[in-house]
Formats: C-alpha cells, sequence, structure tokens
C-alpha cells in the first residue's frame, strides 16, 4: 500500500510540474506591449547576445509620445538605452537605416560610426532640454557613438544613434512607465 501511494504522490507531481512550468505569472506587468519583431534573429559571437538586425516595432497606434530624456547604461558587452515618454507610448518602429537618415527639413542628420539605428515616434515629440534638434552623449557605452533626437517627417521623431558597427539590437517598450527601452550587443 505503501508503495502505492508513493507512486501515485509521484505521479501528481509529474503531472503538476509541466502545468507549473508552462502557466505565467500572474503578477506581470500587464501594461507592457507587445514588440513585433521582423528579420532574423541573430547572435553576435563575441557578444554571447541575441537580437535582429532588422525592423522592429511597437506602441499604441494614436497615442502621442512626449520623449522628455535618454538614459544610458551598460550591462557586460549589451548596450542599454532607456526612451522615457510622458505619459504613454505611441506606435514608434526600429531599423538600421539604408542611406542617409534626413530631418523635417530635409537635412541630412549626422551620426558617428559606421552604422546608424534609426527609433521612429510616429506622433512624436521632445519635451527634454534642449529643445530638438539635440545630442545626447552616450556615458561610456561599447557601440552607441552618438545619439541624435531631431524632428522627422510627418510629425514623427527621429532618435538617431550612430554605432560602430551594425550589431543585434532588441527593442521593447512599456505603457505604464512609458518607455521604449533597446539593448544593443
Amino acid at each position: 500500500m505503501k508503495i502505492r501511494r508513493t507512486l501515485i504522490a509521484a505521479a501528481a507531481v509529474a503531472l503538476f510540474v509541466p502545468v507549473v512550468a508552462c502557466s505565467s505569472d500572474s503578477s506581470s506587468n500587464s501594461s507592457t506591449s507587445t514588440t513585433v519583431t521582423s528579420g532574423e534573429q541573430v547572435t553576435d559571437t563575441a557578444c554571447p547576445f541575441t537580437g535582429t538586425v532588422g525592423t522592429t516595432s511597437g506602441g499604441k497606434a494614436g497615442t502621442a509620445s512626449a520623449l522628455g530624456s535618454i538614459s544610458t547604461s551598460k550591462d557586460g558587452c549589451v548596450d542599454n538605452i532607456q526612451l522615457k515618454m510622458g505619459s504613454g507610448v505611441g506606435a514608434w518602429s526600429a531599423a538600421y537605416a539604408t542611406g542617409p537618415v534626413v530631418d523635417a527639413s530635409g537635412a541630412t542628420v549626422a551620426a558617428q560610426g559606421q552604422a546608424t539605428l534609426v527609433v521612429t515616434l510616429q506622433q512624436g515629440s521632445w519635451s527634454g532640454s534642449p529643445a530638438a534638434p539635440t545630442t545626447v552623449l552616450p556615458v561610456q557605452l561599447d557601440y552607441v557613438k552618438s545619439i541624435n533626437v531631431v524632428n522627422g517627417p510627418s510629425g514623427s521623431l527621429l532618435v538617431v544613434f550612430g554605432l560602430s558597427a551594425k550589431k543585434p539590437y532588441q527593442a521593447s517598450d512599456s505603457q505604464n512607465p512609458a518607455y521604449v527601452s533597446l539593448g544593443i550587443g
């Protein structure tokens, strides 16, 4: 009888463990938006980081994005950037530029480095200081050499990253608190 109870208990545990492993955490923040990525996922052999070099997008269509500040940090071989918004994150996209990046006036935006990654906030404005166009100096980052914030075409705001090379990146956003986050490695 004792062996039978042990087998029943083991079977119950075996059935329970996969359910727990596959269940989601009910305390997760439901305000984080889903990010859509197109393009292949790539891993840089010099840095154990997996991301894309394709286009990424997210945010909430019809919502204006008031970019107030940009913070940068480094975690191992990954450059982290957070675009902090006012009250919400509107539609945005991130992609490597295939040609010169131009602002709302048609002027070319200067970027340092060999590659240019552009985050476009569709209904974006810059509420930081000084007024756009402005340059944010990256602090001790490996790949990000310059960050420029400029008014883009059709009421958009462009955040233009000059990179030392075309590196895989990950992008995501959150509505509360409102930000777009980039990891570049």
